[in-house]
């Protein structure tokens, strides 16, 4: 039988804002390699909700992200070389959104989680990091917090010791 980690289980529990926080901590080359592994692909994270509204005068829809609601720019229906429909994006300044050279999606919620993932505003990045660091097996998180600042790591472990010896 194996018993939970409270390290581990600390961590996961974590807000988002406070695990970013923390993330922020580690040292540039270890931040910079989480980074481009949780955010090598547009996604539209768990707890970021969108909604598509008419958006007047063109042929498309506008994408506001809720709670609290940011509008983050507008989707387009258009043809591709082959006359099939696909999904432009485009920021609240109304420049195209491109990524990795590509510049227009198949499917609205693909476009709309492409805009999201351009705009800061939508916090999309942010949610990702989280959601990718709480998804870690817990040798790979160790091994991630163990890179913490030795201070920083310590109160971490306090924490989360504190925590599996209060009652619920």
């Amino acid at each position: 039988m194996t018993h939970p980690d409270p390290l581990t289980a600390h961590v996961r529990r974590l807000g988002n804002h406070e695990l970013n926080e923390l993330l922020v901590q580690l040292p540039k080359p270890t931040f910079a390699a989480l980074v481009e592994v949780a955010l090598a692909r547009p996604v539209l994270p768990a707890g970021l909700m969108v909604r598509y509204e008419p958006a007047p005068g063109v042929d498309g829809w506008a994408v506001v992200a809720c709670a609290p609601r940011r509008r983050l720019g507008t989707l387009t229906r258009d043809r591709d070389r082959g006359s099939q429909v696909v999904w432009r994006a485009w920021t609240r300044a109304g420049d195209p959104v491109q990524i990795s050279g590509i510049s227009s999606w198949r499917r609205r919620g693909d476009a709309a989680a492409a805009l999201a993932w351009v705009t800061p505003a939508s916090r999309a990045r942010f949610l990702a990091l989280a959601a990718h660091v709480r998804g870690l097996a817990d040798p790979q998180l160790h091994n991630l917090l163990r890179a913490l600042p030795r201070a920083v790591f310590d109160q971490l472990l306090d924490a989360a010791y504190a925590a599996e010896g209060t009652a619920a």
